[in-house]
């Protein structure tokens, strides 16, 4: 890749991968599964350049045709990422000449007075901001709402969203787009020797159950170590909890702390992206009980993987999952999700069934026909203009 972008007449694309971290997970991932696809798809009519901070491009899977607009360091970091993309992304783009911006995690810069698309990944902050952080809850209160009002079109992940947008914003729909995230091709059920080397290196029990995700409020980890601690004397499994520690987790590590099978509750932290097939893998069952999602990656992942997923019924994640997965109702509470977990360990023949139909239902989703539909929007948006 390049910070030189060639003279030509497709439409020029420059989408803001600043939110792409260290230790990414999350959005972070589905912008660079964004980028992942559109470089294997190859749109004839656009090129693309990518804002990125410095340091950072290797976290993106892109072709040398890609250029960049490449951010300082600082940039890379949460208060400089706002400040480079409010007042100081504008003028880089303009100079670029580019012909149309993707604000691919929220928000736009505001000041760009050119074509735009605004991926909306979820609406917490506007419709539970007491799982967030203050900040964001300002700062996207603020920033995303302005970039959805001004953008020409939205993209969001699931029909869930869409929704969610419409009412909390009065969208127009037709405004709206939905592209279902990607499952990457890594993900596929691992060799017994690469689960053997993450179980070792992490120290993990032969059986274990999953959660993956950022420890925060809304992935309703609490209720899940609930449920665990309900079934924990009739199982030999541990609970292993893989995410780096997250916002207003305290509540989340004093139930670890006070749990009666404490030791048998392992928290990970980040696992490296080179590490979950074979964590996935390894997995019996793989547990996303959260109370909202604006999509949920992770239990399509855990299906790729041939493990079986339980899921909440919280946002998009009924929608995403289907009937592949095993969904349990957030009424049900946490005597409901043991109820569920008892039944599906203890019937092997049940978790193969539910592991065929998963690896089935993941092949579905692509960051192929992720990148096919935005790029779809960018096309529709460019010809809207001239």
């Amino acid at each position: 890749m390049s910070d030189i972008t060639p003279a030509d007449d497709r439409l020029h694309v420059a989408i803001d991968c600043l939110v792409v971290g260290e230790r990414p997970s999350g959005v972070e991932r589905a912008v660079a599964g964004l980028v992942e696809g559109l470089a294997a798809t190859e749109p004839p009519d656009q090129r693309f350049s990518l804002l990125i901070a410095e340091g950072r491009e290797d976290r993106l899977q892109a072709r040398e045709q890609m250029a960049l607009i490449e951010a300082p360091a600082w940039a890379g970091r949460r208060a400089g990422r706002v400040l480079w993309e409010q007042l100081l992304a504008p003028a880089r783009l303009q100079a670029g000449r580019v012909g149309l911006v993707h604000g691919a995690a929220y928000v736009l810069p505001l000041a760009w007075d050119g074509p735009s698309v605004v991926t909306v990944h979820d609406t917490i902050t506007l419709t539970h901001p007491e799982w967030c952080q203050w900040h964001n809850v300002i700062h996207y209160g603020l920033v995303m709402t302005q970039s959805v009002l001004r953008a020409d079109a939205v993209i969001v992940p699931s029909e869930f969203t869409k929704r969610e947008l419409v009412v909390q914003l009065s969208v127009e729909p037709g405004r709206v787009h939905v592209a279902p995230l990607g499952v990457g091709e890594e993900f596929a059920p691992a060799a017994e020797e690469a689960v053997a080397r993450v179980r070792e290196r992490h120290r993990l029990p032969e059986r274990y159950l999953l959660c993956i995700g950022n420890v925060e409020p809304r992935k309703n980890l609490e209720a899940v170590i609930a449920a665990f601690d309900l079934i924990a004397g009739a199982i030999p499994h541990s609970l292993v909890i893989a995410g780096k520690r997250g916002w207003k987790c305290g509540p989340i590590v004093r139930a670890i702390q006070r749990s009666r099978l404490a030791e048998r509750i392992r928290w990970l932290d980040w696992v490296p992206h080179e590490e979950l097939v074979a964590l996935y893998s390894g997995a019996e069952v793989c547990v996303q009980w959260s109370l909202h999602e604006g999509f949920g990656l992770t239990p399509l992942e855990a299906m790729a993987c041939g493990t079986p997923a339980v899921v909440s019924d919280g946002g998009a994640l009924p929608e995403v999952a289907g009937e592949a997965a095993e969904i349990v109702p957030l009424a049900a509470g946490a005597e409901g999700l043991a109820e569920v977990l008892l039944v599906l360990v203890g019937d092997p023949a049940r978790r193969t069934e539910r592991s065929r139909r998963g690896i089935e239902h993941a092949a579905r989703y692509t960051w192929a026909e992720h990148a096919r539909i935005v790029s779809q929007v960018y096309r529709e948006v460019w010809r809207a203009q001239v």
